[in-house]
């Protein structure tokens, strides 16, 4: 019994009508009121009547995220078999050279060589196979500069460039220039993953 309800019940609140209607009230709200037993199966039809359709259900089901537990040993087990079979992949060989606008893979590399007098100029070197025909170099101004860009994996590159398809000439700006065994020198370039040649 509450402070409130020992105050209620002392002889401090007298018997006037009006205390005595309060006390009344008191005592029915302190009953036990239950619903009659009609009344809960009514609500409990209306409930299982209102439920949704089975396939919402099971939308629904697919829908919300659903904990799952997983051991950290089984968890390593998974994640070294992923490893293995990512190793385990065949490894296909990717192109090496390509001039930009291409989807080759590599990183862009331009060369550059001032040749006036040339008509045609070409680049070749170990990432084109040391292929005489090389990769055509454009002078798109007439100014005597040709220029083409090349999709290089990182790497150290030996590179020459032939001048209207018979003089074999090393690159004047190339960081250095190694012999080439035959002879003549090539030139070096150095191709960082951040794109710095």
């Amino acid at each position: 019994m509450t402070k409130r309800d020992e105050f209620f019940d002392s002889d401090e609140f007298s018997g006037s009508g009006e205390e005595r209607r309060t006390r009344e009230l008191l005592a029915t709200l302190r009953r036990d009121v239950s619903a009659p037993s009609e009344l809960r199966s009514a609500v409990m039809r209306e409930i299982s009547s209102a439920r949704p359709p089975v396939w919402a259900r099971a939308v629904s089901w697919w829908i919300q995220p659903h904990p799952v537990q997983v051991r950290p040993a089984f968890a390593g087990l998974a994640l070294a078999a992923v490893i293995a079979v990512v190793a385990l992949l065949p490894r296909t060989e990717r192109p090496v050279v390509g001039t930009a606008g291409t989807d080759a893979v590599g990183v862009v590399t331009r060369f550059v060589l001032v040749a006036p007098e040339a008509s045609s100029v070409t680049v070749t070197g170990d990432f084109a196979s040391w292929n005489q025909q090389g990769i055509e170099l454009q002078d798109l101004r007439g100014t005597g500069i040709w220029t083409t860009d090349v999709s290089l994996p990182p790497g150290v590159y030996q590179y020459t460039f032939i001048v209207d398809g018979t003089e074999w000439r090393t690159d004047p700006t190339a960081v250095s220039q190694v012999d080439d065994g035959f002879g003549r020198a090539n030139s070096v370039v150095i191709v960082s993953p951040e794109g710095a040649a």
